[in-house]
């Protein structure tokens, strides 16, 4: 049983594929659909894995990078629809791709990290709540995209400077 969160991660990896056939063959709102479903999924495995204190070293690695490789996969897939928006999506898959490259790092050197903080939820949340939306509705108002793109980047920026001391703290436990 101490297994499902990190099973519900793995299956978010595996939907990033369907979910950007989807969305590049003009199904987005089933992409949208399908975002809603990784994100539900998101949101079960932390409960499941706090309530049951099912967490594991594993899971504190794999459900960030589900979540990394799912935003970095939708911003991908946005980007080639609303080029105009390049500045602020290039600058969302920088964050998450250092994020992924720190977390690795960590791991790497055996250091146990403590998982999400509220900050980060608050975050991804935000994001799966854009981002469908942006998929579900294409023919949004440039002022609403836009309106939507700068809300989840902020929420971007602030979780990163956030978490910034967080990985020094990490970084420096380990001498």
């Amino acid at each position: 049983m101490k297994n499902i969160p990190n099973i519900l991660s793995s299956a978010r990896i595996l939907l990033i594929p369907l979910f950007t056939w989807l969305a590049l063959n003009g199904h987005g709102e089933w992409a949208a659909f399908v975002l809603v479903i990784s994100g539900f999924t998101d949101m079960l495995d932390g409960y499941l894995a706090r309530k049951y204190n099912w967490i594991t070293q594993l899971g504190k690695v794999l459900d960030p990078m589900a979540d990394k490789l799912t935003q970095i996969s939708v911003y991908l897939i946005l980007l080639s629809r609303m080029r105009w928006l390049w500045p602020l999506f290039s600058t969302m898959i920088l964050k998450e791709s250092i994020m992924i490259i720190l977390g690795y790092g960590l791991m790497k050197r055996d250091i146990k990290i403590q998982g999400a903080r509220w900050f980060g939820k608050v975050t991804t949340t935000v994001f799966y709540i854009a981002m469908a939306i942006l998929l579900f509705f294409p023919n949004l108002a440039e002022i609403w995209q836009t309106s939507l793109v700068s809300v989840t980047l902020l929420c971007v920026v602030i979780s990163a400077v956030m978490y910034l001391p967080e990985y020094v703290k990490y970084r420096r436990s380990e001498k």
